[in-house]
């Protein structure tokens, strides 16, 4: 059977999809990271043992492309020199775009359209006419708007807010108790500890109080959705007419909240409302397959 492999190298690990044309995953492996900003040697090693591991699965001389999106290669700027590495190594044919393009091109299935992204940070990107673009995306200290680090530091810094005004919050008790804290004193010790996948990981129980009908967890999520909203139609404004009218979203915060992901939804189509809007659930290694419809 004919397939093509589709590998996802991000900063944590990297994940290797041999896939049919339907997106249909036959083998799939992981490996350790691959940012090859951060470590070209430990990148080109990883990746070396994602596609021997699939080579080992799968007969070689049915894969007909290899496409590897990696973390760090904008920045580096040897996308060619890596292709052409791993496709003299294995005799099939490789391409290498960024981690952030594979993310888009399973997005949005090869069409264009917007890609919004919030998980512990958070970035949007579009692509129209064969042009990327991107707004956003500048880390926990200068952006990562709306990003599950955001929501929860937005959350400490209310329940503090309330605190010093001595007025009644209800995330202060919560926030007490998750960071393992006997007053908000001591809550704000635990929080300054934290490490910054630590802290985003809180956004998960506000989401949860906000579910449940907490009213100051609902408005800090309302806030900021609309803040990512505006970041988005920042973007959407970079578009020649007509505008794309697909948005994919991803990330943990826009796949597993429902409430976040419709309130931001709802305050693009203010706006733009014809706009649709769906979640990638796949890995973007999919994104393979849909290689072809961006050449």
């Amino acid at each position: 059977m004919k397939y093509v492999i589709g590998v996802d190298s991000g900063g944590t690990h990297i994940v290797g999809q041999a896939l049919t044309d339907t997106g249909k995953v036959l083998f799939e492996t992981q490996s350790g990271p691959g940012n090859i900003l951060l470590d070209e040697p430990g990148t080109y090693r990883n990746l070396t043992t994602i596609l021997t591991t699939i080579f080992e699965n799968m007969p070689q001389a049915d894969c007909q492309h290899v496409l590897i999106g990696i973390a760090g290669v904008e920045t580096t700027g040897n996308a060619t020199e890596v292709a052409n590495y791993f496709t003299k190594k294995f005799e099939v044919k490789v391409d290498v775009i960024s981690d952030a393009q594979l993310a888009l091109l399973n997005g949005l299935e090869g069409e264009d359209g917007t890609l919004v992204i919030a998980g512990t940070g958070s970035v949007v990107y579009g692509r129209q006419n064969k042009k990327m673009m991107r707004y956003g995306g500048w880390g926990f200290l200068l952006g990562d708007t709306g990003s599950a680090y955001k929501i929860t530091a937005e959350a400490m810094i209310n329940a503090l807010k309330a605190h010093d005004l001595n007025q009644a919050n209800s995330l202060i008790e919560p926030l007490i108790n998750w960071l393992n804290a006997t007053n908000i004193k001591q809550a704000v010790q635990k929080y300054y500890q934290l490490n910054r996948k630590d802290v985003a990981s809180l956004a998960a129980k506000i989401a949860e109080l906000a579910e449940e009908g907490d009213q100051t967890a609902q408005r800090i999520l309302i806030e900021q959705a609309t803040a990512l909203a505006g970041e988005v139609l920042g973007l959407i404004k970079q578009y020649q007419a007509p505008i794309p009218e697909r948005i994919a979203f991803s990330g943990s915060v826009l796949v597993h909240n429902d409430f976040y992901r419709e309130t931001l939804l709802q305050q693009i189509n203010h706006v733009y409302p014809e706009i649709k809007g769906h979640v990638v659930s796949t890995n973007n290694g999919r994104g393979a397959i849909f290689w072809e419809e961006w050449q």
